[in-house]
């Protein structure tokens, strides 16, 4: 199988970037109405990713696509580090501080931009480098990782001896995120349905691994519960992963970490906001600004320099 990677379509990337950071905000929403153990309820998400895609490859007729197109490490790795980080991440707001949780995560844009400009030679204009300074800033503010007042400017993050194994979790998160983000630049020639396919495919695999460690019950999940968990599967698994996936294929990591930090400004604004009355702060408003401004400028520079010059992609190794 060839291994050619296919012209960018830089419009349909930043959608599915915009859209992926959209559902992904929702996740809190749903995760308040179901009482589950945070890796079973990641469970759902790549459970109904994977019925899905499959489904939808059926009704394309493109089941083929299955067979004829080799299963490489990055493909593996794409899909568990997809799963293993999400479970990480519910794990460590158990044990540490939301604000060390949210922190750690949101590195992970950052080291998968790290990683494409060393291992793929990605480059980055200073515009870019700049816009994702102001989404991290913005998020670091949106989130209350910091604020300030009469007192002066202070950062959120603490650490303990009690905390330790929540803040490791948290960091692996965020490394974990980074490294699916990584992975899914490589086998760009794979098309998206079967790639995102794969991807949930890994990353069940992944959980259920840990499913032997962490022995998650379900006796106490009522209808409502189980209503609420196939939601979640749908929207932030299907909906939010699957379009993660294909965005990953159009974009170079920067311009999709750019977008990403549209999530923290969901959840802040249209769920924490508008449907739960939590007031937003003028420093968290002034972060959800940034983020904004960032990621639509990254969007512009993708899409201007995209129309003045055609940016040939370099072929990715089948790894």
């Amino acid at each position: 199988m060839s291994t050619a990677v296919p012209a960018d379509n830089k419009k349909l990337g930043f959608a599915n970037a915009f859209i992926a950071a959209t559902l992904m905000g929702f996740v809190g929403f749903f995760a308040r109405h179901i009482d589950a153990q945070g890796d079973f309820i990641a469970f759902s998400r790549m459970l109904c990713g994977g019925i899905l895609f499959f489904a939808i490859l059926a009704w394309k007729g493109r089941l083929s696509e299955l067979r004829s197109y080799r299963i490489s490490a990055g493909m593996v790795a794409s899909g568990f580090f997809m799963g293993n980080c999400l479970s990480a991440y519910i794990a460590a707001t158990q044990l540490t501080s939301i604000a060390n949780a949210v922190f750690f995560i949101y590195i992970g844009p950052i080291i998968s931009t790290l990683l494409a400009v060393i291992f793929l030679k990605e480059r980055m204009k200073f515009a870019t480098w700049f816009a994702m300074a102001a989404v991290f800033a913005g998020m670091m503010l949106i989130v209350g990782l910091v604020s300030v007042d009469a007192g002066g400017v202070h950062f959120g993050m603490t650490f303990s001896s009690k905390t330790f194994v929540g803040d490791m979790l948290a960091l692996y998160s965020g490394v974990g995120y980074g490294l699916f983000l990584f992975f899914g630049r490589f086998r760009t020639d794979v098309p998206g349905e079967t790639r995102a396919f794969w991807n949930f495919v890994f990353a069940l695999a992944g959980i259920s691994i840990l499913f032997l460690f962490t022995r998650p019950g379900v006796a106490q999940m009522a209808t409502s519960d189980w209503l609420w968990w196939i939601g979640i599967g749908i929207v932030c698994g299907f909906g939010a992963l699957g379009a993660c996936t294909i965005a990953t294929r159009h974009l170079k990591a920067a311009e999709f970490a750019c977008v990403s930090y549209w999530e923290c400004v969901v959840a802040a604004v249209f769920i924490g906001w508008l449907v739960y009355g939590e007031v937003l702060s003028a420093v968290q408003l002034l972060g959800g600004l940034l983020i904004i401004a960032g990621g639509t400028g990254e969007m512009a520079i993708g899409l201007l320099g995209r129309g003045l010059k055609r940016r040939k992609i370099p072929e990715t190794r089948p790894v």
